[in-house]
């Protein structure tokens, strides 16, 4: 028998990720998303190639654990600041987006090590 077909879901509103296999929910996430100038893409796309560790060139930052999911750089990856990410994601929906990312995903590092073992290349990542 076929094994159901694994797809990332990243909820903005929420701030969520979900792992599924077909359409049973096997993680949850918390997450941070980009911020209104550095927007999260929403669409469906796939997970274009994956790597650990990785260093942006752009920004010059871990993000370790990289699903990339757009030709541009953006990915679900760890999140490395000085301020833990639970703290990060309150203060982004109450301070303001200023917390947010530049566009990717960031999960705490046990979450990005989860979903990284998880995923694949190929998986569908849906944002809405």
């Amino acid at each position: 028998m076929a094994s159901a077909a694994k797809s990332i879901k990243v909820n903005l509103a929420q701030q969520i990720v979900q792992a599924c296999e077909g359409s049973t929910k096997v993680f949850s996430f918390d997450c941070v998303t980009g911020d209104n100038e550095h927007p999260t893409y929403r669409g469906v796309f796939r997970v274009l190639r994956t790597v650990h560790p990785y260093r942006s060139h752009t920004y010059n930052v871990q993000m370790d654990y990289a699903l990339f999911f757009t030709h541009d750089g953006k990915a679900l990856h760890q999140y490395h600041g000085v301020v833990p990410l639970s703290v990060v994601r309150t203060a982004r929906g109450s301070v303001g987006d200023w917390f947010g990312s530049h566009g990717c995903v960031r999960l705490s590092e046990a979450d990005a090590k989860v979903l990284y073992g998880w995923a694949s290349v190929g998986t569908t990542v849906q944002v809405s």
